[in-house]
């Protein structure tokens, strides 16, 4: 990790174990300070000057600084500011030569936890006062995790989707993000696996830490490889200095791989020794590290088949798939799409700054039968493409792509480029009908009951429509 530390050891990054950086100009006072923290099982980062603080902090997760007021160029109370704007709840202990009370106020009113006077004589005051700090951190931390517990119940609440599946889907990432499990989603290309990753770890005790994707499919394997476990200066060309990796970066956070089965034989050897001792070496590298982490994994691919055809290794298989929670395609949650269509219509309208506030009610036929083989993500493009080109309040047909506003078994009229309005709603509703009786499998009560209306006007529209099992 440093020059100074021994190597040839495994050094461990257990979880909950707390990251401390020492500011200070004077090296010896930080190798000092390193050492004595370091035995008591903090990890330890060092910055020698304010601007390399600053760098450092915004690039990893610190859970105490400790700060030296007086540091060359760039002021301990200038890196104090700076460093609590990035992260208000850290927390911060500045150390000071004299014991300068305006500076110390200064320092406190500014969001300092505490302050020492150098030179350090007294450890053992010194230790209470990082742990006291330490452990209103942790308060400040549980607090923020229920606010955003909260937060995330509200938002499922109101989230784009309630037909039964996604309702179902919600309880389950409910259920289980608060626990460490390992998770694979299943699903479609487009079809949200990322947002849901998203949110298992929002819904977790590490939604304090990162989240950090890996579109697995989309790497080469060389670069890939080097992305997820870092690499040693001169391991490759133009590697000109030792590079953190994913794994490293995501300690104590959530690592999300996409695509996960688009991965080599190679490198899901390694991914796999990482899963069953979450440890890992550096590309070029002989150190080993080990690093907490969770893993969620995706894919739009049929494991088990790749399994057969010797594409997938089944042990890895095994340990990415503890938890697996399919997501249903566009078709198969159609009951969705006006809520999804309204969703972005709005959207796109405020950030395109149009005067649309919806789609002519004929579209919905249209936009129901399409296939959407890009599921979500392809009615996302299609309806911001629409908003962009609309000439008035409403998104006509005109406004859609042709190969969706041509869809089989939709006559338009040229004159207007709209359907009938009654002739597309009653086609609308026939179609609704005969899909949903054939979900519950012609259930007459379950039907009424899904849909909000009596069984005897079920009956009369079953009649009318002249639908059959």
């Amino acid at each position: 990790m440093y020059d100074y530390l021994s190597t040839g050891k495994v050094k461990a990054v257990p979880n909950n174990k707390k990251r401390i950086m020492v500011v200070d100009d004077d090296r010896y006072i930080c190798s000092t300070l390193v050492e004595l923290f370091q035995n008591d099982g903090f990890e330890m980062d060092i910055a020698y000057t304010g601007t390399e603080a600053v760098d450092k902090f915004s690039n990893s997760n610190f859970d105490l600084v400790l700060l030296d007021i007086n540091l060359p160029k760039m002021t301990g109370l200038e890196v104090l500011r700076e460093i609590r704007r990035l992260e208000p709840d850290v927390a911060v202990i500045m150390a000071t030569a004299k014991a300068d009370v305006a500076t110390i106020v200064e320092s406190i009113k500014a969001g300092a936890e505490n302050y020492i006077t150098k030179p350090y004589h007294d450890f053992a005051s010194l230790r209470a006062i990082v742990q006291k700090a330490l452990e209103n951190k942790a308060v400040r931390d549980e607090n923020r995790y229920l606010r955003s517990r909260m937060d995330f119940k509200s938002r499922i609440n109101n989230i784009i989707g309630r037909s039964p599946k996604m309702l179902e889907l919600y309880k389950m990432i409910e259920k289980i993000a608060p626990l460490d499990t390992t998770v694979l989603l299943a699903g479609e290309t487009g079809t949200g696996k990322e947002l849901l990753a998203q949110a298992i770890h929002h819904l977790s005790r590490r939604s304090n830490n990162r989240f950090i994707s890996i579109n697995c499919g989309g790497i080469p394997e060389t670069l890939l490889e080097s992305t997820l476990f870092g690499y040693e200066k001169g391991a490759f060309t133009g590697a000109y200095k030792r590079t953190r990796g994913v794994f490293e970066e995501a300690d104590g956070g959530t690592l999300f791989l996409d695509e996960i089965g688009e991965t080599s034989p190679a490198l899901q050897v390694r991914l796999l020794r990482v899963l069953q001792s979450r440890t890992f070496q550096r590309v070029g590298g002989t150190e080993t590290l080990r690093s907490d982490v969770r893993f969620i994994s995706a894919t739009n691919k049929d494991l088990l088949e790749e399994i057969k055809q010797k594409n997938f290794r089944e042990d890895l298989y095994y340990r990415i798939n503890v938890i697996s929670l399919f997501i249903p395609s566009l078709k198969e949650r159609i009951d969705d799409l006006p809520l999804l269509v309204q969703h972005f219509v709005h959207k796109y309208a405020v950030q395109h700054e149009k005067p649309v506030t919806g789609i002519d009610p004929a579209l919905q036929l249209i936009l129901a039968r399409y296939a959407w083989p890009g599921n979500v993500r392809e009615l996302e493009n299609v309806i911001e493409r629409a908003v962009v080109l609309c000439e008035n309040e409403t998104i006509k047909a005109v406004d859609l792509p042709d190969y969706i506003s041509t869809s089989p078994g939709i006559t338009l009229n040229p004159a207007t480029d709209i359907t009938n309005y009654h002739t597309a709603k009653q086609a609308f509703e026939k179609t609704f009908l005969s899909n949903i009786l054939e979900k519950h499998n012609w259930n007459i009560s379950r039907v009424a009951a899904a849909i909000g209306i009596p069984r005897q006007n079920l009956y009369l529209k079953i009649k009318k429509h002249r639908l059959k099992r």
